[in-house]
């Protein structure tokens, strides 16, 4: 709802979102959420957005913060449950977060996006961070499973082969946000800005694993 007038108070203080106009009357301005300074109808599509831009970026961010969430909530409780050491130290969680959380999140929500908005927020999060987070329990109960069973894997080759599953289910999740969007004027099928990140960090991880080594407590010896 848009005005300057008071009789538009009522109007204003029922919409979802209130817009007035900085030349309007002072009860108006007092009971909008947003304010044009200019009073100017031409910034609202600017207003639209950036608002896109901000829920939309926030929504991708987050959906890579909560793979994190739900992996180790579900990886504790089963540890508790099984009496079994958790699988990662937390140098190797460092090398995990920088590489599918900490870069990417902050790379993307840099990134313009004029999508628009689909779905409640907290759906879209959780429709795309579940099954990777899933995926990576999967996995390291797999792994587990092997190395108590057979007893091939070395305990400290078990927890670098959580690491290198869950590295890598982190980054598919980051390289599903490649594809290209609707609103983005391109002929690739995919971004190249997004493609670029999912390509570093690929790099970035597999630099940690081999040449760093060491310093992430590493190793694959069987």
């Amino acid at each position: 709802m848009t005005g300057d007038g008071v009789n538009d108070v009522l109007a204003l203080k029922e919409a979802d979102c209130s817009i007035a106009m900085a030349n309007g009357s002072d009860a108006t301005k007092n009971i909008s959420q947003l304010v044009l300074l200019n009073s100017d109808f031409a910034s609202i599509p600017k207003i639209v957005a950036e608002g896109r831009r901000t829920i939309n970026n926030i929504q991708r961010s987050a959906s890579l913060f909560l793979v994190k969430t739900i992996y180790s909530v579900l990886l504790s409780l089963l540890t508790l449950i099984s009496s079994t050491e958790y699988p990662f130290i937390p140098i190797q969680l460092s090398l995990i977060g920088v590489v599918t959380i900490g870069i990417p999140s902050f790379l993307l929500a840099l990134e313009p996006n004029n999508e628009r908005i689909h779905g409640k927020f907290l759906n879209n999060v959780i429709k795309k961070a579940l099954p990777t987070g899933i995926l990576v329990v999967l996995f390291i109960c797999i792994w587990t499973f092997l190395s108590h069973r057979f007893s091939f894997i070395l305990e400290e080759s078990l927890s670098s082969l959580c690491v290198l599953s869950t590295g890598f289910c982190g980054l598919g999740l980051v390289l599903s946000m490649v594809k290209k969007r609707k609103s983005e004027e391109s002929k690739l099928p995919f971004s190249i800005y997004r493609l670029v990140i999912f390509l570093s960090m690929t790099a970035l991880f597999i630099l940690g694993l081999t040449y760093f080594a060491p310093l992430f407590s590493i190793s694959f010896e069987l």
